[in-house]
């Protein structure tokens, strides 16, 4: 299923000419970076485009520059859902650069095609064709879900009145492949909440190692294995006596084997899949000859293995690059009468002729130690020996096969494609030479109930009473708090009151008292002398840590101070920005107008948009202005630029 994407463009983005251009030479670009998000039936994808931009500049010279310009699509792909699987291709279908007549501006157009596909893992029953489409996938050998019981009894540290929860968790710690069956390993890790007989709350903590045995037939050692514990059911209760907890925990367990294999697919009306289709397929022998010297004279060879590793393959036209290490164990005994292994890792390259191969397409390799030859009766240091090895390789193109089903046919375990879809993306940007940009400002008085808020962090370390484990909570709140009026500043000082409450080494909660005082100059332009002020101190966040190995407690405190005053406040706004790339609109107002000390009423015009190429940030205040127009209209809330900055 396709889905037509939809075109965004992107804002225009002013970037420095170095110098006035003559003619464009080139723009590269490639997509880097790129990020994808999936939603319910779409898809998020973000990016960079890097491009290196190339021109003749007055002096006759090619210079360049490098740059950089965000993207972002949704992709509607009806299907889609959290946790799927999500290939995206983004390639530039086109850049378009247009020199102004007058040399100072490129205009930069680059249009991306992002083609995205989503898949999901299923399993099917497919079916073969000997002239059908050979492709290589996962073979599903055996699945089972095994059940673990895991019963016992917990001692309890301090004797509990009651068990409040206990938490399970499974983890995997190892997985053996026998013929015909699956042994898996792992820790249960639970935790224990319990209130002691002296009213805490309490935890412990606890593992109990669990192995079980999955039959399935066919499993074989290098086989691939996927392995997905779940809690099904925990059950507890506490003994009379308070110091025990008998305890039950049931364990799923499923086992997935699979292995890679060549299967030849019927094409049909079953669902659509995405594969490695095989392309062509080769092999070499590899011979490797060498001496390795041994830490210690040998008296008798026991024995020597090898095996291949690290395989890296590289297609090119026709052929396969191969590079490698063979790692070698040479088992012998030593002079003392005893039994030494050393592991020696020789590193190779070679080819494998493939018909059809090319640079961009997909390799399986398969590696396969014929033969370790030697001469067992070799002894001293230097021991000489040869590996013959066999090394298989396939050359693979992903692609999207609508296959037949079979009831009887092979299981596999393929990824289902849900859904595709297509966005087209036009990006713009603007490189101009830049000139001169002037911004003017007026201050006016205006009387009314204003706010100042500053945010202030505070940070310390206290000794922990004992050690700690772990943070509980915090609670904290703002005391003594006093103010005093500094000209156009507020000096507020006051205190934070923390109680942090914490898990001991002894699994008892503790917890330990702490102030941490404060002093904070806050900004109040405008402010008049000898006026009231009223200030709120509020505690945004605590943030509270274990360190020196459980001895102290660093701590982050984040405070909102806010200065609150209804008097006359002076505020400066912009009248007019001039310079090129900027596009202002002003209205006139009447307004209180203060320079020097003297406050005049007057006709004021004020600055209430600014848009254009350069303008990077504005800053604006919604203030009661009395318009003109007609007249006077207003007082009024009017939104108008106290403030801006500008790209160069």
């Amino acid at each position: 299923m396709t889905t037509a994407g939809r075109t965004q463009n992107s804002p225009e983005v002013q970037f420095t000419l170095p110098m006035r251009a003559l003619k464009i030479k080139e723009i590269r670009a490639d997509v880097t970076s790129v990020e994808v998000e999936v939603i319910i039936d779409k898809v998020i994808v973000q990016g960079i485009i890097s491009k290196q931009v190339f021109f003749v500049g007055e002096d006759n010279i090619v210079h360049h520059f490098p740059e950089e310009m965000r993207f972002s699509a949704l992709v509607d792909v009806v299907g889609a859902r959290p946790g799927m699987l999500v290939q995206v291709h983004p390639s530039i279908f086109n850049v378009i650069a247009i020199l102004s007549p007058d040399g100072n501006q490129i205009f930069q157009k680059v249009i991306v095609d992002v083609d995205v596909v989503v898949t999901d893992f299923v399993q099917i029953h497919v079916a073969e064709d000997p002239y059908g489409t050979p492709v290589i996938t996962e073979a599903v050998v055996g699945e089972t879900t095994e059940q673990v019981l895991e019963a016992g009894t917990v001692a309890l540290d301090v004797p509990a009145t009651k068990v409040t929860e206990i938490r399970a968790t499974p983890e995997i710690t190892g997985v053996t492949v026998n013929p015909g069956e699956v042994v898996v390993r792992g820790n249960i890790l639970k935790q224990v909440f319990f209130v002691g007989t002296d009213g805490s709350n309490r935890h412990q903590g606890v593992a109990a190692p669990f192995s079980v045995t999955a039959a399935i037939p066919g499993a074989q050692p290098g086989m691939n294995v996927q392995v997905h514990p779940t809690v099904r059911d925990v059950a507890f209760s506490l003994d009379p006596s308070g110091t025990l907890v008998a305890e039950e925990v049931l364990l799923d367990v499923f086992v997935k084997v699979t292995e890679t294999v060549e299967i030849v697919l019927a094409t049909g009306e079953g669902p659509l899949i995405k594969t490695e289709r095989v392309l062509g397929q080769g092999s070499t022998e590899l011979l490797e000859e060498t001496t390795v010297t041994l830490a210690q004279p040998a008296e008798s060879l026991v024995g020597i293995t090898a095996r291949v590793e690290d395989v890296q393959a590289r297609p090119i036209e026709n052929k396969v690059v191969l590079q490698g290490v063979i790692v070698k164990d040479v088992t012998y005994v030593t002079a003392a009468g005893t039994q030494a292994t050393e592991t020696f890792t020789i590193p190779f390259s070679d080819f494998a002729e493939v018909p059809g191969s090319r640079p961009g397409l997909n390799v399986f390799v398969r590696p396969e130690v014929r033969a370790v030859v030697f001469n067992p009766a070799q002894t001293g240091t230097n021991i000489s020996e040869k590996v013959v090895a066999d090394i298989f390789v396939q050359v693979t193109e992903t692609t999207q096969i609508p296959v037949a089903l079979e009831p009887y046919g092979p299981l596999v375990k393929v990824q289902q494609v849900i859904g595709e879809g297509t966005a087209q993306i036009l990006a713009e940007k603007i490189i101009a030479r830049v000139l001169p940009i002037t911004i003017e400002f007026a201050r006016i008085l205006i009387a009314e109930a204003v706010d100042a808020r500053k945010q202030v962090l505070l940070e310390g370390t206290i000794p922990a009473p004992v050690t700690a484990v772990k943070i509980r909570s915090v609670d904290a709140a703002s005391e003594g708090v006093t103010s005093r009026v500094m000209g156009e500043k507020v000096l507020v000082e006051g205190l934070v009151r923390k109680q942090i409450f914490f898990v001991g080494c002894d699994d008892i909660v503790h917890h330990v008292e702490d102030t941490l005082p404060f002093s904070v100059l806050v900004e109040f332009p405008g402010l008049v002398p000898d006026v009231s002020v009223a200030v709120s101190v509020r505690v945004e966040n605590v943030i509270v840590k274990v360190m020196q190995d459980g001895m102290a407690f660093h701590q982050l405190v984040i405070l909102l101070v806010t200065v609150s005053s209804s008097t006359q406040q002076i505020h400066q706004v912009v009248t007019n920005v001039i310079g090129p790339g900027v596009v202002v609109t002003r209205e006139r107002f009447l307004c209180d107008v203060v320079e020097d000390s003297t406050v005049t009423r007057r006709p004021l015009d004020i600055v209430t948009d600014l848009t254009g190429p350069r303008v990077a940030t504005v800053t604006r205040q919604t203030l009661p202005l009395v318009r003109i127009v007609d007249g006077t209209v207003g007082p009024e809330p009017v939104s108008v630029v106290t403030g801006a900055t500008f790209n160069p």
